[in-house]
């Protein structure tokens, strides 16, 4: 191959190199999330029913069955700030119609001047809207009557569709694209140079074909990238 085509391919790598990285964040740098998980959900207290009718259990003095002690983690898992304006309606737990808060509380907040204020009603907790930065969570602790299992979170926050389950962070194909791409431009790089110093034709040519490789897979990781970006504003948009 001619010295132009060489210069082509190492113009094209370099472009790629430093371009994708930066379309993508810039791509993605206004994603906004609020997720949710159950941290653990244990019966203190519950009865039989072949026996329910002979035993009462108190809790200030008031009747209680099926006693469940619900600890929920909230958790801004985007990028982006959630102001206390961007809330139309605060969040809000109800754990169904039926059951009774004894008592709950927020624990656990990072960072500790988070200050989450809830206000607890028959059924549900109320969280009242606050700040909540990229990576700041808190802890809601709930003690609850009669409870039977149902469990409903909703809010009306700018820039969010719902509120979602919780899930890790997963080393996703663009992660693994971006890693490929990597390592095949520095094994197309070293090819080329060693190659035309040492006059070596068969690690010139796997040079060539690593580079051409390392452009296929810097386009798609871009490609994949944009249409994530695109879905999710357009979801987000939808929900507006």
């Amino acid at each position: 191959m001619s010295f132009s085509v060489e210069l082509l391919l190492g113009t094209l790598a370099v472009i790629a190199t430093i371009t994708v990285p930066l379309i993508i964040y810039f791509l993605q740098k206004s994603r906004k999330k609020l997720s949710y998980e159950i941290i653990s959900n244990t019966q203190l207290v519950g009865v039989e029913n072949k026996i329910k009718d002979r035993i009462t259990i108190l809790y200030d003095e008031k009747k209680v069955v099926n006693v469940h002690l619900i600890s929920i983690r909230f958790v801004n898992d985007g990028n982006q700030p959630i102001s206390i304006d961007d809330f139309a309606m605060p969040i809000n737990v109800r754990l169904g119609s039926d059951t009774n808060i004894l008592t709950c509380e927020v624990l656990e907040q990072n960072p500790n001047e988070l200050n989450a204020a809830i206000v607890k009603m028959e059924d549900s907790v109320e969280i009242q809207p606050l700040l909540i930065n990229a990576n700041d969570s808190f802890k809601l602790n709930i003690l609850v009557n009669n409870y039977e299992g149902s469990l409903f979170i909703t809010a009306r926050i700018k820039g969010i569709k719902t509120i979602s389950i919780y899930k890790e962070p997963k080393f996703t194909i663009v992660n693994f694209l971006f890693v490929m791409y990597f390592l095949i431009g520095m094994l197309g790089l070293f090819s080329t140079i060693y190659g035309r110093e040492a006059n070596n034709n068969v690690v010139s040519d796997i040079g060539y074909v690593s580079f051409m490789i390392f452009i296929t897979l810097s386009l798609l990781s871009m490609c994949i990238a944009v249409m994530t970006v695109i879905r999710q504003r357009f979801y987000r948009d939808k929900s507006l």
